[in-house]
């Protein structure tokens, strides 16, 4: 979004701003004050020290003797945002009563850490909930902050369901062609296998379901909601697919992929480096191969 309000404000005559208060990235920042709080532009004469530049905006704080016209403010002008409305996320909750009360706690804190992750990138705009219960709606508003979430929008035809069980593994090129993508608001701590399917049923969606796969194999994909959208802006963005999952994995992630790779191999260095995965992963590793097949790590220890 840092790009489209940098745009917009060029188009409006401002190339320099004094902050104050507003972190890095500041163009994202700055767009979720206007969208977020209301935030608009107060004239005036500041000057400060120049702290950096983002897509032709320059940026001035504290004291120094570059000069700034605009600055942001809590009461200054309102400004228009022509904020970007895809990608869209959408999140499905038909199956919540399915789960149990854990694992519906753990659902809503989910779902929490996606709208910040979304955030970083776009704006609260760019999620809707769909099929939501008043049971969820609570625990949202107690465990979490304000926010602009839409609720219940129906998906444009060029749709993708992100489903760990579907047959394609989605590519960047379908990534960074679909304008929205449906996920399957479910927590799988018991091995529910089709649940997403089940899901698009009971929602009566009938887009195509794909998979995100790392090299063949969806073992070592996060499979939380944040981190899921997390790659998939990541790609929007202009990385890797596969870059985009490495950078989101946890170790818990790096460990079983690279458990499942090198008891098929043997290879745990090669293995551990393309999984960029680091020692105290690798030791893990190391523990457990060896107990179970030492005359195929021995070189590596």
């Amino acid at each position: 979004m840092g790009k489209v309000i940098g745009k917009q404000l060029l188009e409006m005559g401002i190339d320099t701003l004094y902050l104050r208060g507003i972190e890095r990235p500041f163009l994202q920042h700055l767009g979720l004050k206007f969208l977020l709080y209301d935030w608009g532009i107060k004239r005036g004469i500041y000057y400060g020290k120049r702290v950096g530049e983002e897509f032709g905006i320059s940026f001035i704080t504290g004291r120094g003797n570059e000069l700034a016209t605009e600055s942001p403010h809590p009461n200054g002008e309102k400004v228009e945002i022509d904020f970007p409305p895809f990608p869209l996320f959408i999140v499905d909750f038909s199956l919540w009563n399915r789960h149990s009360e854990s694992e519906k706690r753990k659902l809503a804190s989910q779902t929490l850490m996606l709208i910040s992750t979304i955030r970083k990138h776009l704006w609260d705009y760019n999620l809707s909930l769909n099929h939501t219960s008043q049971e969820l709606e609570h625990l949202i508003k107690v465990m979490g902050f304000p926010n602009k979430v839409r609720r219940d929008v129906m998906p444009p035809s060029n749709t993708l369901i992100l489903d760990p069980y579907a047959e394609d593994q989605v590519t960047e090129e379908q990534i960074r062609s679909t304008d929205c993508f449906v996920l399957g608001g479910i927590v799988d701590d018991s091995g529910w296998k089709y649940a997403t399917k089940e899901m698009a049923k009971e929602a009566g969606y009938s887009f195509r379901h794909v998979k995100i796969a790392l090299r063949g194999s969806r073992l070592g994909v996060p499979d939380r909601l944040n981190k899921i959208a997390s790659i998939i802006l990541r790609v929007k963005e202009g990385e890797t697919l596969e870059d985009s999952i490495l950078n989101e994995q946890s170790n818990a992630d790096k460990f079983l992929r690279l458990l499942r790779d090198t008891t098929l191999n043997g290879d745990l260095e090669r293995n551990a480096q393309w999984l960029r995965a680091g020692e105290k992963v690798k030791q893990r590793v190391r523990r457990i191969t060896s107990r179970t097949r030492p005359e195929s790590f021995s070189s590596h220890q």
